[in-house]
């Protein structure tokens, strides 16, 4: 039987020569757990999101530097067992004018920018029309 070596590791279920390889792996290479093989099948991190930050569908885009971020709450209504669902609309800052309608969006707050226009675009987490 072989031994699985880190350089032909196919992501594959595990062989006997799992433990041979951890053997083989100095102090440095066990630290850095991305070179243990099979580890990015077995852990993924989790997001780490920044604080007050919300994720919304840009609902427009027809201000300059400025998107219309349309977020959605969710509370359950004990007597009902129902979820209701609140949306509050709020101005986001795009520098480079890069969202598009349709967006799915993470905004963070900043400082205010203008009378209603107190959050920035962090990141675009799904354009429109892709999965």
């Amino acid at each position: 039987m072989e031994t699985a070596t880190i350089e032909n590791d196919d992501g594959g279920p595990v062989t006997g020569g799992f433990d041979a390889t951890l053997k083989e792996m100095t102090n440095e290479q066990l630290a850095d757990m991305s070179t243990i093989p099979g580890w990015n099948l077995v852990h993924n991190p989790p997001r780490h999101n920044p604080r007050g930050a919300l994720v919304g569908k840009v609902v427009s885009d027809k201000m300059q530097k400025t998107v219309n971020v349309a977020v959605d709450r969710y509370r359950i209504v004990p007597k009902y067992r129902k979820r209701l669902r609140y949306t509050k609309k709020f101005m986001a800052h795009d520098e480079h004018e890069v969202c598009n309608v349709g967006d799915l969006v993470m905004i963070v707050p900043s400082q205010k920018i203008s009378k209603h226009k107190h959050f920035m675009v962090r990141e675009i987490i799904r354009a429109k029309g892709q999965l």
